[in-house]
Order: C-alpha cells, then structure tokens, then sequence
C-alpha cells in the first residue's frame, strides 16, 4: 500500500506575530523534507516545547519576542538555546539588521540568521543548507544591502556595541534601568553607561530623541 512518507526534519517556528508564523508554516507545509512541529509565540513556550519533544532538528525563531521575564528575548534566549540544545540547529528570523548582532549570533552559534522584508522563500535554502551540516549567510547580509530607506538609521545602529544596542531594545519598551540591569544581568551603573555612550554615538541630544530615533528606525520593534 502507498503511504505518503513521514517528513524527515522537524522543524519548530517560534514568533509572537501570527502572521509570521502563519506565512513560514504555510512555507514549510508546502514542502514535502519538512514537518511543523509546533508554532510558538513565546520563549518559554518554545523551551518547553524542546524539553517535551527531543526529536526537534531546526527552531526558527524571532530576535523580538517581549515579555518573557524566565528566558528574556535578543542574544539572552538564543544563547541558552544553543547553551542547552546543542543537537537543534537554530536559525534567526529577524527585522533587526545591526551587523555586530548578527555578527555575535553566528559567533555564538546560529546557523542562519534571515531578514523578513527579503523574500521567505530564502528560508528553504536555508533549511537545506543548514540540515546538511552548513552555515547559511543570505547574501544580501553578507554583501551589506540596505534599502534606501533605512541606510542613515541602519549606519548609525552599526555603530552600536551588542550589548549598548541590547540596552536600547530594552529602553525603548518602556524599562527602567533598574529593570533593565536586573533583564540584562548587569548593574544599573553599567546599563546607565551603556545608554549614554548608545546616545553620544547616535548623536543624539536626550533620551526623548533617543526613543524617537529607536521607533523611526523600526529596528527595535
């Protein structure tokens, strides 16, 4: 008898915006090598679901999923992904376009990291590179394209060091110091110093400036 064969790699997508989700998984279904394990929109949600099911091969998620005070969001949740489930190759779906940020998450070990405003179907060959043991650098990253209309906000951003641009993900949502230094696991002198030198090397004049350059760009959203 003719059995439709089980999809071989088991893919699991982590977003807190459905539409993603919905656009990577329809994606995904349409192809016969991979299987939607699950579609998250939380990091703990996503932790759980990889301590439930060990038999995970790839987690695409997002840089941006606020409001997760267990496993935090940014290079936090990533770094305790590959921290943990080493044997899960993890591919980074993003907005965010800061070079030094990409350049830590490969560092660190992502496989991938993608841009959603370039065509999604980049993210099958990056499953395919990926699966097969590789590093997968869109080229558009590599070569260092920017749209016209975010190459000043995204020249200035490169600037930022990872951690100066992770206290700002953090301001601009409306933190305190205090609460960013105990999300971020540094002191509030340290944060406090990282936020003024973010501010000197945007050129910019106050932390309302700073907020209005942070939601212009859309880098932190």
């Amino acid at each position: 008898m003719d059995k439709h064969p089980m999809k071989s790699i088991r893919v699991l997508l982590a977003d807190d915006h459905p539409l993603v989700l919905a656009a990577v998984g329809s994606l995904l279904n349409q192809s016969r090598d991979y299987e939607v394990a699950g579609a998250l929109t939380t990091p703990s949600a996503l932790i759980d679901n990889l301590l439930a099911d060990p038999s995970i091969d790839v987690v695409i998620t997002d840089y941006f999923m606020a409001g997760d005070e267990k496993f935090g969001d940014g290079i936090r949740l990533i770094a305790y992904l590959i921290r943990n489930f080493p044997h899960v190759h993890i591919i980074v779906l993003t907005m965010m376009s800061n070079t030094m940020i990409i350049n830590k998450l490969y560092e660190i070990g992502v496989r991938s990291v993608l841009l959603k405003r370039h065509d999604m179907r980049e993210v099958l060959i990056a499953l395919n590179s990926v699966t097969r043991g590789r590093i997968y650098h869109p080229p558009v990253i590599e070569n260092g394209e920017q749209p016209t209309t975010v190459v000043r906000s995204a020249d200035s951003i490169s600037k930022l060091t990872p951690k100066e641009y992770e206290v700002l993900r953090h301001f601009v949502r409306g933190e305190s110091m205090t609460q960013i230094a105990e999300n971020l696991k540094r002191s509030v002198k340290t944060v406090s110093a990282q936020k003024i030198s973010a501010i000197r090397k945007l050129n910019l004049e106050s932390d309302q400036a700073l907020v209005a350059f942070c939601i212009e760009s859309g880098e932190f959203q």
